[in-house]
């Protein structure tokens, strides 16, 4: 975190996203869950995800032109599109329904506090 930048949305992907994940891993699942961060500040949208190594996705809001929720069952995603394409498409996923929707909401471009 930068000096002065506040968190406005942290969550972890809710267990039933990926229900079939659990079921094949007999459970390993968990792991990778509670080491997967979805994290919205007032400056940057950033996904720590990992278990034995790190990987962090990080887009600055001011590069945000469009925000859409992909639902599909009980499990959602949100795809962040930059200004000119400047780092592509992203997916921010897995995440329950009302995550991805909170999670939208947090990135919105004109939503932002």
């Amino acid at each position: 975190m930068e000096p002065g930048e506040r968190v406005v949305f942290h969550e972890l992907p809710v267990r039933g996203a990926r229900l079939a994940a659990y079921i094949f891993s007999l459970g390993l699942f968990e792991l990778w869950r509670r080491r997967t961060h979805f994290i919205v500040t007032d400056r940057r949208l950033i996904a720590v995800r990992g278990v034995v190594s790190r990987d962090r996705q990080i887009i600055p809001l001011d590069l945000v032109e469009r925000v859409t929720v992909r639902e599909g069952g009980r499990s959602g995603a949100v795809d962040v599109a930059t200004i000119g394409g400047a780092l592509g498409t992203q997916r921010f996923g897995p995440l329950g329904r009302d995550q991805a929707n909170r999670l939208a909401d947090a990135v919105q471009p004109g939503r932002r506090g």
